[in-house]
Parts: structure tokens; sequence; C-alpha cells
């Protein structure tokens, strides 16, 4: 039997109007193995020339026909469903995260559901407090109280002072928020404060567990710090009062990571559980701090003395 050329199958895709079903699994076909052309040239362009659609609609295109393919395996669900529409099969991989039961109902019917009714159905779906998009939600509000409470918690008082500041001539740090585009750290919160008449600067990152934190988390925390706190002067775990510390600890002696400490939030009161011991290891604060968009964002000056 003769193999079908993946790149013939993607040619003048669109205006053929080759079904959804066929142009992705010809773009795995041709991804298999490379994801590059024997040019050099990145399979994903190079069938998005050929089909006539850009790289971002192929790119949703294997997402969303990937997660109805797994859905439909793992429910053991017949599989004419592939054959709708993108559009349809979009709707229907938001649907089966609200509610699974309500998905397998629509894939397992032989009649395609106009676009319209699907949205309306997911609207109300997402909507309802029973839905697991719903507990998602109510879970992201959560970390954003959190956040806040946070950021409170530290801006109120001496706190930054009593951390950064000790020399009483100094002006007190203010807090905020992590302008980001920095592709080597990300912590929630930021502080500049001069130490000895050079500028540094001191991150703070909300750890926010639910129960007792598990070997995984505290890990996953400690890999993160790993990198993050060698850019910074203080690097500070920032956790809920119920939380307890002692994979943490352990993990952060390990791993020599003796710039970091511990704080912990109670009714809006910041303690400090475990101080800095040292400076970061390796040093690379000069490189954080010669990044000018981030100096401009915390409105600190253009030498990284100043």
């Amino acid at each position: 039997m003769v193999k079908t050329n993946p790149a013939h199958v993607l040619t003048d895709a669109r205006a053929r109007g080759l079904s959804w079903r066929q142009i992705v699994e010809a773009l795995r076909a041709l991804t298999e193995s490379t994801s590059l052309d024997p040019q050099g040239r990145p399979w994903i362009e190079v069938a998005a020339q050929l089909a006539g659609y850009t790289t971002n609609q192929l790119r949703q295109a294997q997402r969303t026909y990937a997660a109805i393919e797994a859905f439909i395996r793992e429910q053991d669900l017949p599989d004419h469903g592939l054959e709708w529409p993108m559009s349809n099969l979009e709707v229907i991989s938001r649907i089966a995260k609200a509610n699974p039961q309500r998905a397998e109902r629509l894939l397992v019917s032989t009649s395609l559901i106009s676009l319209r009714e699907l949205s309306k159905l997911y609207s109300e779906l997402k909507d309802d407090p029973n839905s697991q998009i719903s507990a998602m939600s109510a879970g992201h509000s959560s970390a954003r109280a959190f956040s806040e409470n946070l950021h409170n918690a530290l801006s109120g008082g001496q706190i930054l002072h009593d951390l950064l500041a000790h020399d009483g001539k100094e002006s007190t740090p203010s807090l905020k928020p992590w302008p980001g585009r920095y592709s080597f750290a990300h912590p929630d919160f930021v502080a500049a404060y001069h130490k000895d008449g050079v500028l540094r600067l001191a991150a703070f990152e909300g750890l926010r567990f639910f129960g007792d934190i598990n070997l995984h988390a505290a890990t996953k925390a400690a890999v993160k710090a790993a990198v993050e706190a060698t850019f910074f002067d203080r690097y500070f775990w920032c956790l809920s009062e119920w939380t307890p510390i002692e994979n943490l600890l352990g993990m952060r002696d390990q791993l020599g990571l003796t710039n970091v400490g511990i704080l912990s939030t109670k009714s809006g009161i910041v303690e400090l559980l475990s101080a800095p011991s040292g400076g970061p290891i390796p040093d690379r604060q000069n490189m954080l701090l010669q990044d000018q968009y981030l100096r401009k964002r915390l409105n600190v000056g253009a030498d990284a003395s100043a």
C-alpha cells in the first residue's frame, strides 16, 4: 500500500476544504520524527504555507484535536466526532472540562449541534456552581486573595524596613508587583533598597499550599528558588500561618540557598521564621540590575550602584 505524502495532503488544504482531521493527522505524520524540514525550517511553518492557514490556527487545531481524541479514548466513545468542524470541537473540549458527562453525550450523538448552541451550553455550564470550571475559578479567586493579602501584609508597618533597611539612615523600601519580562526570575513581589550605598533587590515568593506541605510541593519551590534567588540580595518564601516549614528548611540548607528566608503571615502580620544567612550563591545580581526595562519599571536609576 502506497503511503500518502503528508506534504501533498496539506497542499492547498484550505482551498480544497480538507477536513481538520485530515489536516491534523497529516501534520502529525509530518512532524513525528523531527520538528524541522531538511532545510532546517520548522515543519509547522512549512505546513502553514502549504495549507493556507496560520501557524496559530494549526497549533490550536493540534491541541484541540489531541484533547478530544484523548477524551474519546479515555471514555471509550465512538470517534465520528473527530470529523466535526474544529470550532465545534474547541467548545466541546471546554465543555468536557466543566462537565465531562455532558461532553460524552455530545460526542456519542451522531447529530452535529450548531456552534451557537454549543457556546450557549458552555456558558450555562461554566456558571454552574457544581461544575469543574467553577471550582477552578474559585481556586483562582482564592489565589488572588492570597496574593492581595500578602501584598497588604508586607506593605504595612515596618516589616520591609526591619527585613531590609538595617541602617536607619536608609529610606524604607516599597513593595511592587514583579514587572515581569525576565527569563530567569518571576517572583510575586520585589522591593528595591540600598545596602552600604549599593542598590539591592529583594524578592518575595508567595507559597500557597493546601493542607500539609508535601515533598513534591517543597521540591518545586526549592528548585525554582535555586535559580531565582541568585538574582536577588534577599529572597523570601512567604507562607500562610498553618504551613509547616520542615521540608522547605531542609531543602534550602541542602541546596545552600543562603540568601533565602522564610516568612509567615497571620491576621495581616508578617513574622520572620528563618532569616537568610548570607548572600546569593552564585551572585547574579548585576545581570538583573543591568536590565533597563526592569530598572525603569522599578523606578531605579540607570547606574547599578545608584
